[in-house]
């Protein structure tokens, strides 16, 4: 949309096609189909204790019958001023992963819409475009920051101490720890990555399973190959 246009009244926005009708033809095609009932119900199962025990988070975690949702739990953001629940299973197995992030896709589209009913009508103009066609060669298009290092603040410091932040990723939790030493670099960096720490229990959930299963485990942990090839 130009800058200065009309913004899309909430009912517009609502009144086209909805992404409820994407959850329900997943439900429809997937959720009640027999062969895949059969492939991925009761496969793939370790104890609750188990799970918490090797660090599991996100929806790997949930379907255990957990419910462990920072969003819920750190009370970050906004997402207390929405109504939407944290989605759990008990039985744990291939199953109930699913079932946990098909149930997300339905809160995440609840809480989507709460936030444009909030948003306020009237025209708007992006400011960030118009910073770029201010300037003609800005300096963070250059290959130096945009591809190799990010030039800090020449006022920026890191305190001298140690932090950790965290936030719910769709995979898990997702964190950061920090060791500031007064200068613009931390003096460590560390990223929690979901991904890595819930593929770990791959083994573990493979035992006295048959080959075929594996793949269906594997795609049930929905890992990232970014964070775990490491």
């Amino acid at each position: 949309m130009p800058r200065g246009g009309r913004r899309p009244t909430v009912r517009e926005l609502l009144s086209r096609r909805r992404s409820n009708d994407g959850v329900a033809e997943y439900q429809k095609l997937i959720s009640r189909n027999p062969i895949f009932l059969e492939r991925v119900e009761g496969v793939g199962i370790i104890g609750r204790d188990e799970a918490v025990n090797w660090g599991l988070s996100g929806p790997m975690l949930r379907a255990f019958g957990i419910e462990w949702d920072l969003r819920k739990v750190d009370h970050y953001e906004s997402y207390d001023e929405f109504d939407w629940q944290v989605q759990w299973q008990r039985e744990g197995d291939s199953l109930a992963r699913y079932l946990v992030r098909i149930g997300e896709m339905t809160e995440s589209i609840k809480i989507i819409q709460q936030a444009m009913e909030g948003i306020p009508g009237g025209p708007y103009e992006n400011l960030e475009m118009r910073r770029f066609d201010r300037l003609k060669d800005p300096e963070w298009n250059d290959f130096e920051y945009r591809f190799i290092s990010k030039k800090p603040s020449p006022t920026f410091e890191l305190s001298k101490q140690e932090l950790y932040v965290r936030v719910e990723a769709p995979k898990g939790e997702l964190g950061i720890f920090l060791i500031g030493d007064q200068s613009i670099f931390p003096w460590r960096w560390k990223i929690r990555p979901p991904g890595f720490i819930n593929l770990q229990i791959l083994p573990q959930l493979v035992k006295r399973m048959k080959l075929a299963d594996i793949m269906t485990i594997l795609g049930s942990i929905d890992i990232i190959m970014g964070e775990v090839d490491r």
